[in-house]
């Protein structure tokens, strides 16, 4: 029988073993860019363990031979799998689903989320046994979260065409008829340096930040990357 919390799924990749966050580090530099990867997962990672007894986090890693990596221990690790995006997001949902009631997805890449928001989609999938989808859509035409307390077949998540501009409304339009959709607020992620600043003026105007989100903005200033000038 599936647990009644809702299962919440951080996708992550492991520096050494994966590239990571490839176009950003085309700027401020691999290091960096690797660190601003593990630090904004953590912070996402810290969110979740607030939403106990409502929800479960986990890390979904890239890599198999990662799952007892140092660096996911905060959080319960799954293995996304192999092949492409669609057919990791099937996978994970999934196996997910098998043990929980309801299952979201969330980016590694906004950590300015806030407790509220999440709790407004956890509510909003355990609040009716009909089925129900929440979706909280990105500055750069993609999603933050994504989730449901109902199956999602594999073929939705492949037919999707990734890190594209119309991403989130093509999978928007294959999720359209599952159920009613909750979505959430508008956030920006990283992918370039040029999202950096977005996300610093997130962090700042947060009305009650967690104390990893003051770390990681402290963080972001010392991030060795040039002015927008240069970009």
């Amino acid at each position: 029988m599936a647990n009644a919390m809702t299962a919440v799924a951080i996708f992550v990749k492991t520096p050494g073993l994966s590239p990571v966050k490839t176009r950003l580090a085309a700027t401020v530099g691999k290091q960096a860019a690797e660190a601003f990867h593990l630090q904004a997962a953590h912070t996402v990672a810290a969110t979740l363990s607030q939403l106990s007894p409502a929800a479960q986090g986990y890390f979904a890693v890239a890599e198999t031979e990662a799952l007892n990596h140092p660096h996911w221990q905060a959080l319960p690790c799954i293995p996304q799998g192999a092949c492409g995006l669609g057919e990791r997001l099937a996978r994970v949902y999934q196996h997910l689903r098998q043990r929980h009631a309801s299952v979201m997805f969330v980016g590694a890449d906004s950590p300015q989320m806030t407790l509220a928001t999440l709790s407004a989609g956890l509510a909003w999938l355990a609040g009716s046994s009909q089925p129900r989808l929440v979706y909280g859509p990105c500055t750069d035409g993609g999603f933050w979260l994504v989730g449901g307390n109902c199956a999602i077949d594999e073929r939705i998540w492949t037919d999707v065409s990734y890190s594209r501009a119309d991403t989130g409304s093509q999978l928007l339009k294959r999720i359209n008829h599952l159920g009613e959709i909750k979505h959430l607020p508008l956030l920006g992620d990283v992918d370039e340096a040029t999202d950096l600043p977005g996300l610093q003026q997130a962090l700042r105007e947060l009305p009650e930040a967690s104390p990893e989100q003051r770390q990681l903005l402290d963080f972001l200033a010392s991030l060795p990357f040039p002015s927008p000038q240069s970009w």
